[in-house]
């Protein structure tokens, strides 16, 4: 993950994307042995077995047949296990917040007060000790050096990995598999995948149509970049087929799915090759102050065209019917910018 320096980064969320950038170029490490099959193969999964063997991204690891103690030092997998109607016992920092942009209420309510272990990027390896986990989920491109090692030395750790265009499905349906609930995980995907196949051919003109930046901003409002096909702030807008702009020069990384450089406001003008562009959910005083008053912005094409509309809320998709939710979101955003692009 890349920090986003999005307007809806309050204090929590400008620290739970922060160490992102320096890290996409291990993602494709990660990414390059993810294993393929989410189904984690459940050998030995008979009833009354004390282990089950689930791939991971790193392989094979033996995990509790039944786990009890579920500790997530990711981002990611509490919303899986919320959903899936398990509790872990320690988290890392930011669900007391409850902010609608960081995610869905339900998450908040459901996990605000369980310990934490501080953030995914800065564990507290001995607050981790401390709940007695029997399994630990990790995404472990943001472990620092030796940290992995001293987790799996506490518990079995299950490595999760998201990155490119869909990867976040395949984490999910790990998480599902690695506590032996697959076939729920499975039924939650279903709709998720019907959602997404609906919307894809209800708006199936515009999205052909209009290519899309995704717009974020710099804290001081002095900077702003965009998010591609595969970051993990649009992995709704992937679902249903939509045409990312193609970055300009001295906009991309080299790394796959990272958020382009953060460019000065004098370089706004890059957006002409956008026909739409989505601003992040809480970004509403950089787009109708900050640069209200900047002339490139008010020629760009899609400005000019009254194509600039507010993104969905809690884009960072983490679970199955988290993400349903946000296409439900989508679903009217889209119905805005497809009237406006018929009027």
């Amino acid at each position: 993950m890349t920090r986003p320096r999005t307007s809806a980064a309050l204090p929590s969320r400008r620290r739970l994307i922060a160490a992102a950038a320096a890290s996409l170029v291990a993602v494709l490490g990660a990414s390059s042995c993810s294993a393929s099959g989410t189904d984690a193969k459940e050998a030995g999964a008979g009833k009354g077995s004390a282990t089950r063997t689930v791939t991971d991204i790193a392989g094979e690891v033996e995990v509790p047949a039944e786990p009890k103690r579920i500790v997530s030092v990711d981002f990611y997998s509490p919303a899986t296990l919320v959903d899936l109607g398990v509790k872990p016992v320690g988290v890392v920092e930011g669900f007391d917040s409850d902010d609608p942009d960081l995610r869905p209420g339900r998450y908040h309510e459901a996990l605000k007060d369980t310990p934490t272990i501080g953030m995914y990027y800065e564990l507290n390896i001995e607050a981790v000790a401390q709940q007695n986990p029997d399994l630990i989920f990790a995404e472990t491109r943001f472990l620092r050096k030796g940290e992995l090692k001293r987790l799996q030395g506490i518990a079995p750790v299950v490595q999760l990995d998201a990155a490119g265009v869909g990867a976040w499905k395949e984490r999910t349906l790990m998480i599902g598999a690695a506590i032996g609930k697959s076939a729920e995980i499975k039924k939650q995907a279903a709709v998720f995948d019907k959602k997404a196949e609906a919307l894809k051919k209800k708006y199936a003109a515009v999205l052909e149509d209009n290519k899309l930046a995704v717009l974020g901003y710099g804290q001081d409002q002095t900077t702003w970049g965009t998010y591609p096909a595969g970051h993990f702030y649009v992995p709704a807008w992937d679902a249903v087929g939509a045409k990312f702009r193609p970055f300009t020069e001295g906009e991309h990384k080299g790394v796959e799915g990272s958020v382009s450089e953060w460019l000065s406001l004098e370089q706004i003008g890059k957006l002409d090759n956008a026909d739409m562009i989505v601003y992040s959910y809480g970004a509403g005083d950089f787009v109708n102050k900050t640069l209200a008053g900047n002339t490139v912005w008010k020629n760009l094409p899609a400005v000019k065209n009254g194509m600039v509309f507010r993104n969905i809320p809690a884009s960072v998709v983490s679970s199955f019917e988290w993400g349903t939710e946000s296409l439900d979101a989508l679903d009217g955003v889209l119905a805005q910018i497809s009237e406006k692009a018929r009027s």
